[in-house]
């Protein structure tokens, strides 16, 4: 345990001085306090948002990332539903008629609770939002065209063409509420389902279950099928939903799949996967920061598995002198630790773009891409720092491959380079490609899906963020969209700071944090958006050159934006963001936020709390967001990581590895390890090893499994 006791939580307001004055008043109650506190605090003044207000701001008017938006079919949706509220049906259904006529000089329209959506759907939205006598003039004035239109569709065109789906989407978003729009939906549904856009197959399904309760459709298939699209589309959380549903309202009833008469409950359970029932812990078993089974390190005093240093004597000197430089103080190279991508045998590592790869058993290094030592030159060179962006080297491993944003080392000079992505061989370092366009910089991790990379990237000059889809094999470029564009902020020393973004994949979706404000979901079959959640983000854009100022705790930490997905809920906060959200996807609803210091960086999830570090670890609820326990360590570098287990949490720290006790945050034991001299650093699991990355070394220990002694006698090797 810590002998100085419990650490002390104070809220962080955004005014300074009123802080001070909190803390003097404090004061006396804490002199009068026991000297022994426990190891953890729970104090806490409200500050979490139990019921999530919507903004007031229209979402994409919301200061930070910008997203354009048809000002003129905005403008006609307050008309409609300021119509509505007055029950002036005639002109609202007018207003509405011209709403889906006209062209849209943009994708998205923004509604009430933060979101921006595809315009049809927010039509479709406002449109099935109508009130009962509403909905009963909408089909006095539309329904005979409507049916005149759908037998038109169905007598010109074959139903499965591209021509008949086109105009059947038209009729869909135009006359849904009419006698027609259940056919018309379930004829979508299908021809969606059969092209394996399962989700929005889904959707259509959903739509008649919801909005159309006079279908002459039968209601038990179409639950079973929007069941069914759910679990094709990997959504098993609402597929369980759906399925009981029907278990409740259709008990013994059958329906014919396949020639077959039979029970749909059973038959649609049986194509759940296994993990849907399971804990949190055991849906993560392939993060290596989350672990199903308890474990525990060995004495200090065994020897490590093996350990490698990286930071050669030159380059060591280098940083020292970059910390007098007027350009290297504000990065704080010091106290960076090189990201690390883990696969069954090997990890890769990646060091301010000298990549190197090292044997999981023996820590032998396999290759590098360049000399370590050739570096110390790049750090006194005015152009590599102006060019330097830290939070934009990243490396991942997918198949045969190693891939990394750097900038290559003939570039390290050149004024303002731009980060390329490149691919290695992963079991020799031989390169295989790098992204050519001159101007255009990889800022994020690349995710791999399949044999396709996605990536975000932008132009030199330009602010607008792109999403790329590239061959993992060649690096070309298969297809791409435009997002939007950044409110670039200013670094200390008054030069222009790109957000790095992060990318996840959720099912047929993915995720993109931006780190400026915005949260996207991309259906990549669609290869469109399916929406956006805006949010206030600040952004630093003064332009003074701030030579000596002292880097903040963020900036010490290299604190990053992250995203931990759980089925529906999502937990982020972005980097250089003061505040946390839980999103539910399917609902697309904020369940809480609460403010939180910019420094902390999300780390982890579990069955019961959401785990942020920085200088302390916090533990808050994933269903209040109240403060359970913080406790402070001894946090001085980057690579903010922490091994979640089911009773403990594992943080490398500058005195070693601090074991923490889930329930109340006690300090339980602290293992000092063999980097001594390091500031700590990243931490993970992998292949029964623990893996420190420090700003100086990468060390393994060996782990046990809670229970079984600890020996002294751990196999060394020598990288």
């Amino acid at each position: 345990m810590l002998d100085k006791g419990a650490p002390i939580i104070c809220l962080q307001f955004r005014n300074d001085r009123f802080t001070l004055i909190i803390g003097w008043l404090m004061l006396p109650s804490l002199l009068l306090m026991p000297r022994e506190l426990p190891g953890q605090v729970a104090v806490e003044v409200g500050v979490a948002e139990a019921a999530v207000q919507p903004p007031e701001t229209s979402p994409h008017k919301i200061p930070g990332f910008s997203i354009s938006v048809d000002e003129k079919k905005l403008n006609l949706l307050d008309d409609f539903e300021r119509y509505v509220r007055h029950q002036m049906w005639e002109k609202a259904l007018t207003t509405i008629k011209d709403l889906s006529a006209s062209q849209s000089s943009s994708a998205l329209l923004p509604t009430q609770d933060g979101f921006l959506i595809d315009a049809n759907q927010r039509i479709f939205r406002a449109l099935t939002s109508l009130p009962p006598e509403g909905r009963e003039a909408y089909r006095l004035f539309y329904d005979g065209k409507a049916r005149k239109e759908f037998a038109e569709l169905s007598g010109k065109h074959p139903l499965y063409s591209a021509d008949a789906e086109k105009r059947a989407t038209e009729i869909y978003y135009q006359y849904f509420l009419t006698s027609i729009g259940d056919e018309v939906a379930d004829l979508l549904g299908n021809q969606a389902f059969e092209r394996g856009e399962f989700l929005q197959a889904a959707e259509y399904w959903r739509s008649i279950l919801e909005h159309h309760p006079d279908t002459s459709l039968p209601e038990l298939d179409l639950n079973v099928k929007h069941a069914l699209a759910l679990i094709r589309g990997a959504r098993t959380e609402r597929a369980a939903a759906a399925i009981e549903v029907i278990a409740q309202q259709f008990p013994g009833q059958k329906v014919t799949l396949g020639g077959n008469a039979l029970d749909p409950v059973p038959y649609l359970r049986s194509l759940l996967p296994q993990q849907n029932v399971s804990s949190v812990a055991s849906s993560k078993s392939n993060d290596p920061k989350s672990v199903a089974q308890s474990f525990q390190l060995p004495e200090s005093d065994s020897q490590p598995h093996w350990q490698l240093h990286f930071l050669d004597q030159s380059v060591e000197q280098a940083l020292q002198n970059s910390q007098s430089d007027y350009y290297g103080r504000s990065k704080s190279y010091a106290t960076y630790v090189p990201p690390i991508a883990v696969d069954q045998q090997h990890a890769y590592i990646n060091y301010y773009g000298v990549c190197f790869g090292l044997d999981l058993k023996s820590g032998k290094l396999l290759w590098r891409n360049a000399k370590f030592k050739d570096l110390g030159n790049h750090f006194n060179n005015y152009s590599f720092h102006q060019s330097s962006h830290l939070n934009q080297y990243h490396i991942a491993v997918s198949g045969d491959y190693v891939l990394a944003t750097l900038i290559p080392q003939k570039e390290m000079n050149r004024y303002r380079a731009c980060y390329r992505l490149v691919a290695y061989q992963k079991k020799t370092g031989k390169q295989v490609w790098q992204t050519s366009v001159n101007n255009e910089g990889y800022i994020c991790e690349p995710l791999v899906v399949g044999e396709q990379i996605y990536t975000i990237s932008h132009q030199q000059n330009s602010k607008q963020l792109n999403l790329s889809c590239l061959s993992l094999k060649t690096g070309k470029k298969e297809w791409g969209m435009p997002l939007g564009s950044v409110v670039a902020g200013s670094s200390t020393n008054g030069m222009e700071d790109m957000p790095s973004p992060v990318l996840k994949l959720n099912g047929e979706s993915l995720l993109v944090l931006t780190n400026n404000g915005a949260l996207f979901d991309i259906s990549l079959s669609g290869r469109s958006i399916n929406w956006v959640f805006r949010y206030p983000y600040p952004v630093n854009q003064t332009t003074s050159n701030n030579y000596y100022a002292a880097a903040n705790e963020e900036v010490q930490l290299h604190s990053r934006g992250q995203m931990y997905c759980d089925h529906n809920l999502l937990y982020f906060k972005e980097e250089g963001a003061s505040e946390v959200y839980a999103l539910d996807l399917a609902a697309k609803k904020v369940i809480w936020k609460r403010p939180i210091k910019v420094a902390a960086q999300l780390v982890g999830i579990d069955d019961q709390n959401v785990y942020l570090l920085s200088r302390e670890l916090e533990a808050l609820s994933r269903e209040t967001s109240r403060l359970n326990w913080a406790v402070s360590l001894p946090i001085a570098a980057g690579g903010l990581s922490a091994v979640i287990d089911p009773q403990h949490a594992w943080i490398f720290t500058s005195r070693g590895v601090f074991e923490i006790s889930k329930s109340n945050g006690d300090i339980l034991d602290i293992y000092r390890g063999h980097d001594l001299s390091s500031l700590g650093g990243a931490i993970s699991l992998n292949q029964g090893l623990m893996l420190c990355i420090s700003n100086q070394a990468v060390t393994a220990y060996p782990s046990l499994p809670t229970g079984k002694q600890k020996s002294k006698e751990t196999p060394t090797s020598e990288p």
